[in-house]
């Protein structure tokens, strides 16, 4: 497909936005923009401080972050997307993460994965500064029976932090290295200072509970006798799990009082197993320590029981605005598991001493978002030649029952205007591909290959070859001939870069022809031209590493090399996605694309959207609303979009284009009172410095010679602004004490 538009632009800057309608099912998708989820972990936390807790969400597929505001139009509260909301979280989380108070100070803290362990963060935000987060703890620390060690909670796993003992400092129920028992380690900082702000934690039950999972299933046995279990588990060093049993690959842990007696009752959920284990404790507040009595396998059993393939994992947060936390599970095991629709919610009908769930959802918030699993992929096409650009989205793969995966390609017609884009959804599986074997990761790209006015439809297969399909359209809906495989090239042999090929259908040289580059799986790219004519398109291989681009990095030998190609004032540039989630952008490739030719890096990570995106990103870019302004798709591991406009007055991606020049830039003071100087190696150098607020507003701009040059911050409020020094693609954050 030629995508060309002619534009004022002088860089390439872009802003999320919502502002383009999906509908479904007769409904607008309120977050229709906001990227997918797969693998959820939820919890809240007051991100802007306006007295409401906003949603927090993890997701383990790619350790990415969705943040979600608690927002009120004047009637209703609704949750809406904050696009750069990971950006105000460390960038070490992995694995895990949950959100809450441990110092009592009204502010959640992080509690995140730390190497065999926990890592704890304290929130040491404010209205003025923001959300900000310091380092409290790299690893918590238990003492054992008089042994200071690690307190071990495996990556795989989700522990209970909770205040067990109401004493009003956290706890923590962990499975032990066995996972067989689970221990209880208790917080000391009420006993030992008075208070509630530091984590000391002792071990003080090796089998809370009195109950032992099975090493092979999610059995429970209660009232066990085996060691520790076994003489009311004595706070002896010689009775502890057996360490050379087989240990369990992974349990989640959730502790809330289910029927209001005021001691924890436990969720539990197993690796192997979809549903959830009940565990009702028959203590009292006085003994919060007490036997399980019951466990009931399929919770809640008064509702739809959970099921989840594989390894569920259950959180307790109010997602509906109404005070009283409700159940969300999903599944805690990547790529195994469901990921389209895999964030259950049951609703709390009762209230938080002794709730009452029951089933809503099996995919709360992803049903008002484009969500199609994994590794999405965007494509336009006028696919009814209406003069709108209609929206396709491919996948790596969506969860199919059981235990198996499916490539889909979904559509979405353009019903609206051009000026006023609106995209309906009409088919989760466009031509019913996913039915014909094809393979994971189906790339689809359009193009007239046959003079014939119908853009007909080629796809990239796992296996490496392409497939074609005519377009024999007579109406307005798309109809296509038969699926020939194997597509060719002008010698007859069987055009295959290998695994996972991603084409596009372009005008790479010129010449009116659409001719065809191929994204590789290890990262390059491989460039097909046209020798034919635009009625019969016959393609001979040129360059089997075009632009010298590859897009694999240190860690892993595949890239994923996912290319898009367009053209902006007759200037050819390229963006391509990659397997670790960058876009790299390229240009200098108009009359450079012969064997040898060198396309230019004007970004290894456009926009530095890599960890927002997590993997597999792609893009999709055209101009839907006759604005002048560029729009951009970009897909994503998470299975939904990303929707950016450009705005020559936006600070996302503002100059990050460009390589970082081989000199330094010093900025000092700062933090910074009144004045800010800004030092070069390169002084003589004429440019422009922007200053902008951590909202994106452009607060400053100065120009000059950088020869020790002095920025006024003295109007500026407090708080945290972004630097930017658009001729060496400069980007660094001060603060303004």
């Amino acid at each position: 497909m030629i995508v060309s538009i002619k534009l004022m632009l002088g860089q390439f800057n872009f802003n999320f936005s919502d502002s383009i309608t999906v509908l479904k099912n007769g409904q607008s998708l309120p977050l229709a923009w906001s990227g997918g989820l797969n693998y959820s972990q939820v919890s809240d936390i007051d991100y802007d401080f306006d007295g409401d807790l906003d949603l927090l969400i993890f997701d383990r597929s790619n350790d990415q972050i969705r943040l979600f505001e608690n927002s009120f139009d004047g009637t209703n509260r609704y949750y809406k997307f904050v696009p750069n909301g990971l950006n105000l979280f460390p960038t070490d989380i992995r694995y895990r993460l949950t959100a809450l108070d441990y110092n009592q100070d009204g502010k959640n803290d992080l509690f995140t994965y730390g190497i065999g362990g926990i890592k704890v963060y304290r929130n040491i935000g404010n209205v003025t500064d923001g959300l900000q987060f310091q380092l409290a703890k790299s690893l918590l620390y238990s003492n054992n029976w008089g042994t200071q060690l690690n307190l071990y909670v495996g990556s795989a796993d989700i522990p209970a932090i909770v205040d067990v003992d109401l004493d009003g400092d956290i706890d923590v129920l962990t499975y032990h290295i066995s996972g067989e028992y689970l221990q209880y380690h208790k917080n000391v900082s009420q006993e030992t200072y008075g208070h509630s702000d530091s984590l000391i934690f002792e071990l003080k039950n090796e089998c809370w509970g009195g109950f032992r999972e099975d090493v092979n299933s999610n059995s429970v046995f209660l009232n066990d006798q085996t060691s520790p279990c076994q003489g009311g588990n004595v706070p002896n060093p010689e009775l502890k799990p057996n360490d050379t049993q087989k240990a369990h690959a992974g349990s989640t842990v959730l502790a809330i009082d289910l029927d209001g007696n005021g001691v924890k009752d436990l969720i539990l959920g197993d690796v192997a197993y979809p549903s959830l284990n009940k565990l009702v404790n028959g203590g009292t507040v006085v003994n919060s320590n007490s036997l399980m009595i019951s466990a009931d396998p399929n919770f809640p059993a008064n509702s739809t029981p959970v099921s989840m393939q594989l390894f569920p994992a259950a959180f307790w947060v109010d997602v509906d605005f109404d005070s009283k936390k409700d159940l969300l599970v999903a599944p805690n095991a990547k790529n195994v598991s469901e990921n389209e629709a895999s964030l259950m919610k049951y609703k709390n009908t009762s209230n938080n001493s002794s709730p009452n769930f029951v089933f809503e959802s099996r995919s709360f918030l992803q049903e008002d978002m484009i969500e199609h699993g994994t590794g999405s992929i965007p494509v336009f096409c006028d696919i009814d030649n209406d003069g709108l650009q209609d929206l396709f989205v491919s996948n790596f793969y969506a969860y199919k029952p059981t235990l198996s995966k499916e490539s889909r390609i979904a559509f979405y017609k353009n019903t609206g205007t051009s000026t006023n884009p609106v995209f309906t959804f009409v088919d989760n599986d466009f031509l019913n591909l996913s039915q014909i074997s094809l393979g994971l990761r189906i790339y689809p790209t359009f193009g007239d290959l046959d003079g014939d006015g119908k853009k007909d439809l080629m796809l990239g297969l796992e296996n490496g070859t392409l497939c074609y399909l005519k377009n024999t359209s007579t109406g307005v809906n798309p109809t296509f001939g038969t699926l020939v495989n194997n597509y060719t090239d002008n010698s007859g042999q069987v055009i295959n870069v290998g695994q996972y090929a991603s084409p596009q259908l372009f005008d790479l040289n010129k010449d009116s022809k659409l001719d065809l580059v191929i994204g590789k799986k290890t990262g390059e790219l491989v460039y097909y031209e046209n020798v034919g004519t635009s009625q019969n398109a016959i393609f001979e291989l040129k360059n089997s590493n075009l632009g010298l681009v590859d897009v694999s990095n240190s860690t892993s030998p595949d890239g994923f090399a996912a290319p898009f190609l367009f053209s902006v004032q007759d200037t050819t540039y390229l963006f391509v996605g990659s397997m670790d989630g960058a876009i790299h952008f390229y240009d200098s490739i108009d009359g450079n694309i012969n064997v040898g030719g060198n396309f230019r890096t004007r970004a290894s990570d456009f926009l530095n959207l890599s960890r927002n995106i997590g993997g597999y990103s792609s893009c999709a870019i055209t101009e839907l609303d006759q604005d002048a302004n560029l729009d951009l798709l970009i897909g994503q591991d998470l299975g939904g979009l990303f929707y950016l406009e450009n705005d020559p007055n936006s600070n996302l991606g503002l100059y990050d284009q460009g390589q970082k020049e081989p000199f330094n830039i010093k900025l000092y003071p700062n933090p910074a009172n009144e004045y800010l100087i800004v030092d070069s190696e390169k002084p003589n150098l004429h440019t422009e410095i922007y200053l902008f607020s951590i909202s994106g507003q452009l607060v400053h701009i100065q120009e000059g010679n950088l020869d020790l040059q002095k920025l006024n911050l003295t109007n500026l409020d407090k708080g945290m602004y972004i630097l930017r020094i658009p001729r060496l693609n400069y980007t660094s954050r001060i603060i303004k004490q």
